[in-house]
């Protein structure tokens, strides 16, 4: 667990490295700093003096082999922080996370339909996640749930409510250069330049169009990968054990469920 005042969670694949471009781009703006900077948030933070932002897989990063029967149950580490917790449509999510598997960090050499069903790699892994944090959103001091159907279709107002809660203030003027700046085509193009410091965005294979971090974009896009009885696989799963956090996204997104910070 990074230390940090604040946290931006998900499952692996989920938009977490576009939320934190678009913070990241607000935050280096305000700063006068280069593009090159965006990935690198928490000194970012820092050098901007609001809350320092750690962006993490929580846990759940495939490249750990971790069974979803092992995964850590207990969030206490949490207490006192703010937590924002960011959720995607689990078929997208899933079809995402094989090409991570597959053609960035090869923790995988099969077919996605044994993916999908596999302890470490699919739909349980996955749903265990987001149901110990259904269970456990109580623990931050605040806790805030947001969508990537809702980055993806309001992208300006929902960057305009994440930012007060990392407690970084930014006019609307700051927000859209962001939001422009953060366009899938520039950071695909950004990707392929190796433009960013660091590792976060650079392609896995060159020439492969599926390896790269910033890879489609699509919302529902899982139909040109998986069959029906795949679909009907995750449909089932996300029927019997999913939560609040997943059950929506099989249909039309659920407005955001946010916990304010106690009195």
């Amino acid at each position: 667990m990074i230390e940090a005042d604040a946290y931006a969670l998900s499952y692996p694949k989920a938009g977490r490295t576009w939320l934190r471009a678009l913070v990241g781009k607000v935050l280096a703006d305000s700063l006068g700093l280069s593009e090159r900077r965006i990935l690198e948030t928490e000194f970012l933070a820092r050098r901007a003096g609001v809350p320092t932002i750690g962006f993490d897989h929580d846990g759940s990063a495939m490249r750990y082999n971790v069974r979803w029967q092992d995964m850590r149950r207990d969030r206490r580490g949490y207490a006192g922080k703010r937590v924002l917790l960011l959720g995607r449509d689990v078929r997208d999510n899933l079809v995402s996370a094989y090409f991570q598997a597959t053609r960035r960090i090869d923790v995988w050499q099969g077919p996605i339909s044994p993916f999908l069903r596999d302890d470490r790699y699919g739909v349980d892994k996955l749903l265990t996640f987001y149901g110990l944090w259904a269970e456990q959103r109580h623990v931050p001091a605040a806790f805030m749930f947001i969508r990537y159907e809702e980055l993806h279709a309001d992208t300006a107002g929902t960057l305009a409510r994440v930012l007060p809660f990392f407690g970084i203030e930014a006019p609307s003027e700051a927000i859209a250069a962001a939001v422009d700046y953060c366009r899938f085509e520039n950071l695909q193009r950004g990707e392929a330049e190796q433009r960013f410091r660091g590792s976060a965005l650079v392609p896995g294979r060159e020439g492969d169009p599926e390896a790269f971090k910033v890879r489609r974009g699509k919302v529902g896009g899982y139909v040109d990968y998986l069959s029906a009885a795949d679909i009907d696989y995750i449909d089932t799963a996300i029927a019997d054990r999913g939560n609040e956090f997943t059950r929506a996204a099989v249909a039309v997104a659920a407005p955001p469920a946010t916990q304010p910070a106690p009195a």
